[in-house]
């Protein structure tokens, strides 16, 4: 269904609010602080018990070491950004908690009011708010921005995220009418909300939605990299789940570079029982695939003297030797 327009006129009781439309509507190209536009708007901020502010369900977990830092702040300067929220839609009094999460637990545990500004908005624009703002200070992994984007394009649309996900995966298989008002929507909704494009969003972010729980959960906490989970998804089948949880705690503990993290996975795979499919591959590829690994790991060798460089010379003068001997014997 096409997009409808808010009149935000009414739903915040300030015709200059207005700006707040245009600045969601802008996107994340325009890099604008919400917050700032808010006050710009007329929105000044009440003093609230945090206790009132509830997380929204799809609250990242928090950074402890971000709580301690910012109760340190708040104590030498206060709270220097406004938090902001909704009335909230089925507890009275009480207020869904939009942006600002971090600064809710530090005022919490400080014992002290946070400053709140509180908007009247619906379901679409809560969730464009929170994703936006936190966008701008760059707290969401590519994990919690698919979650987002995928929030926001289900209201839109009025359907399920299940439904969304789907159409997107329909866009990538070519097996969408690109005419239709749904993908329309979607056309014209995805780049208020991202700046990452359609196709790499399909590519690299949705993907991330169908991880295993152990490496979801690492990712929604911030611990592991996306890229990093990227290489852990190989490993999804259940025979490959007590090798996964090692290598996920170590990938976490002691930050294994990704490109060692993709020789693990596939020392994993290829050491793993064959099934009668991988018994089948042909050669060419297994080794191919040897030698790519190979050279992966020649690349991040920094310091080669001159006994190894030698050594691994020989080695790969009598593979250039075996090589061309097959290669001979072929033409015959």
């Amino acid at each position: 269904m096409p997009k409808q327009k808010l009149d935000m006129t009414n739903m915040l009781g300030d015709t200059k609010t207005i700006q707040v439309l245009s600045a969601l509507e802008g996107g994340l190209k325009t890099k604008q602080d919400l917050n700032q536009v808010l006050t710009q708007a007329g929105i000044s901020a009440q003093q609230i018990d945090p206790r009132d502010l509830l997380p929204r369900v799809k609250n990242r977990p928090l950074d402890e070491e971000k709580v301690k830092a910012l109760m340190q702040s708040i104590k030498d300067i206060g709270v220097l950004e406004d938090l902001i929220a909704r009335p909230h839609l089925t507890d009275s009094g009480k207020y869904e908690l939009l942006a600002g999460s971090h600064r809710r637990e530090a005022c919490i545990r400080l014992g002290i009011l946070a400053p709140t500004k509180i908007v009247q908005v619906d379901d679409k624009l809560a969730a464009k708010i929170a994703g936006a703002t936190n966008s701008h200070r760059n707290q969401l992994n590519a994990l919690e921005e698919a979650d987002m984007v995928l929030e926001v394009l289900a209201l839109e649309l009025e359907t399920t995220e299940a439904e969304v996900e789907s159409l997107l995966w329909q866009y990538s298989n070519k097996t969408i009418d690109v005419h239709s008002p749904e993908w329309r929507t979607i056309e014209t909704i995805t780049p208020t909300v991202t700046s990452v494009a359609i196709s790499s969003f399909i590519r690299h972010y949705l993907p991330l939605r169908k991880l295993p729980q152990d490496i979801l959960d690492a990712v929604r906490s911030g611990k592991l990299h996306y890229t990093k989970a990227q290489r852990l998804i190989r490993l999804k089948h259940s025979k490959f789940a007590e090798q996964r949880q090692a290598l996920l705690q170590e990938a976490i503990d002691d930050n294994i570079p990704i490109s060692d993290l993709s020789d693990r996975v596939e020392q994993v795979i290829s050491t793993s029982t064959p099934s009668r499919s991988q018994k089948s591959e042909p050669p060419r590829r297994v080794i191919t695939r040897r030698i790519k690994a190979l050279s992966q790991r020649v690349g991040q060798v920094k310091n080669w003297d001159a006994a190894s460089q030698k050594e691994v010379e020989k080695l790969l003068t009598k593979l250039e030797e075996k090589l061309q001997a097959l290669s001979n014997s072929s033409e015959i």
